[in-house]
């Protein structure tokens, strides 16, 4: 089955009423702070000796303004460093009211637990946001560590069994970070998936160029 098969194609511009996490404006937001997360990942980063005493995957939780915490995991700090372009994966979630994450934060980190098994995949970061909605950054060195990622069992039954339970929708990125993180350059955002589970049967959309 082909993606267009699956998904709602949307266009550029495109709101879907009554679904008001499909406005393109939001991916301009959530860009804005998969940047910023990728500006802390640098800053820490620079800090070369301090990560060298540090065993893989290296797991710190960063202090933000308002009380909020950043989660920063690197499975391979010289490969982050080269010049080489990033393939790039955005999670953005809106969460249900109310709802209790224990089993989601375990979970979690059991994936953690995982990282070092799966190729390419060279760093995990979560930014909490208001409301109690996370923001994730996750970088590969090739676009083949996404397909790897997915087949993982813990990920697979996190993104099919728990994220309906806890989420009322989701923003997946799929994106590029050319010449790699410690460039000047901007992240790019490629494509975006919607997932939509305030209804018993599961909304999903695709915006991509081909869908223009």
């Amino acid at each position: 089955m082909s993606l267009s098969e699956r998904f709602i194609c949307l266009s550029k511009s495109e709101i879907v009423p009554g679904r008001p996490f499909t406005d393109p404006e939001r991916n301009a937001d959530d860009l804005a702070t998969l940047e910023y997360i990728a500006k802390r990942l640098r800053y820490v980063l620079s800090q070369a000796e301090a990560i060298r005493l540090y065993p893989s995957p290296l797991l710190l939780y960063l202090p933000e303004p308002g009380g909020l915490r950043l989660r920063i995991t690197i499975t391979n700090p010289d490969e982050l460093r080269q010049s080489t372009d990033l393939t790039v994966v955005g999670f953005c979630g809106q969460k249900r009211p109310d709802v209790d994450r224990s089993q989601l934060d375990g979970v979690d980190l059991e994936l953690v637990s995982e990282f070092l098994e799966h190729p390419h995949l060279l760093s995990y970061n979560s930014l909490e946001l208001k409301e109690g909605n996370w923001c994730n950054l996750v970088l590969f060195s090739h676009p083949q560590g996404i397909m790897h990622w997915a087949h993982s069992i813990k990920h697979a039954h996190a993104a099919s069994q728990l994220a309906p339970q806890y989420y009322l929708a989701i923003r997946l990125h799929n994106g590029l970070l050319p010449g790699g993180l410690m460039s000047d350059n901007n992240l790019t955002l490629t494509s975006t998936k919607y997932y939509d589970y305030k209804d018993q049967v599961t909304w999903q959309a695709v915006r991509e160029l081909q869908c223009a």
